[in-house]
């Protein structure tokens, strides 16, 4: 009996299995009302714009990131430049993003506390690749950059060419946003070591060799990246974070209009920091953060 039921069952599976399936849907249209209640959003976006005659296509990516990293040595644009001493654009030793916490009671940029040997890490959202092409549609330039973030970089610095915001206040209470300088204090954001307050805003006394108004970024060990609430003092995301390769100059948008760039690589670190000349703070620069968890010896621990 049992042998019979299951060739039975047997026939019957068979016979279901030779059956032809038919499905069918009714499509109906869309309502506008029901339409706008539905909301999603890309993983990719693509934007196209337009600054006189180059034209600009960027892609980003909807993600999320938080890292700690660390490189020996970064190095980009090496090439000879007329009037340049030193060899390339862009050259940082003992690069760091993010830290590793030494208090549990300092609170951090993003507004939390860490335990000591905690990760703090160093957030990157919505990254993005962008590349300007000329009116005859040739590439001349493209960029990495970040639709948000926020964290401590650390290196030392043997030359940079690009930006690094930083608020300078004198003892008059003057406030200035900084600007990369050359020894002589002239703005020039072409492999430079020296930030502060171009002598055209100071009446021509900018000193880069007593530190008037001029300071040397190899004295700044960690930057905070990142924008400071003017009214809460809390450190926001930054939309400005890029580093761009350039064949010309060119010109790349940002949150609160345009920055020029020229041949080369180009770096622009806007940062939540302030240097108060009448006080002190940070005129003489900062220390590095920890950034590995065994001491070797290199000041990284």
């Amino acid at each position: 009996m049992i042998l019979k039921a299951k060739n039975q069952l047997s026939l019957v599976l068979a016979t279901l299995a030779l059956m032809p399936v038919v499905a069918s849907a009714e499509l109906r249209p869309i309502s506008d009302e029901e339409l706008g209640e539905v909301s999603g959003q890309a993983a990719v976006a693509f934007d196209v714009d337009q600054i006189g005659s180059t034209s600009y296509t960027r892609v980003t990516l909807g993600m999320e990131a938080e890292i700690q990293m660390n490189i020996d040595n970064l190095e980009a644009g090496r090439y000879a430049k007329t009037g340049e001493s030193l060899e390339a654009d862009l050259q940082v030793s003992n690069l760091g993003l993010g830290s590793i916490s030494t208090d549990s009671s300092k609170v951090q940029l993003d507004g939390n506390t860490y335990d000591v040997n905690e990760i703090i890490p160093f957030e990157l959202n919505d990254p993005y690749f962008e590349i300007a092409r000329d009116d005859n549609n040739e590439l001349i330039g493209f960029r990495i950059g970040f639709g948000e973030a926020r964290g401590q970089l650390s290196g030392d610095f043997g030359s940079i060419s690009g930006n690094v915001e930083m608020d300078i206040v004198d003892d008059f209470g003057t406030r200035y946003e900084s600007q990369l300088l050359n020894a002589a204090g002239d703005a020039d954001n072409s492999r430079s070591t020296n930030f502060g307050v171009a002598r055209e805003f100071t009446g021509g006394t900018t000193d880069c060799s007593t530190g008037w108004y001029c300071y040397d970024l190899g004295d700044f060990k960690t930057l905070d990246i990142g924008e400071r609430n003017a009214d809460t003092g809390a450190v926001e995301y930054t939309e400005d974070f890029f580093i761009g390769f350039q064949k010309q100059a060119t010109e790349w948008m940002t949150s609160d209009g345009s920055l020029n760039t020229d041949l080369g690589a180009f770096i622009n670190l806007p940062t939540a920091m302030q240097i108060d000349m009448n006080s002190g703070l940070n005129a003489g620069g900062t220390d590095r953060v920890r950034l590995e968890y065994i001491d070797r010896g290199n000041g990284l621990f």
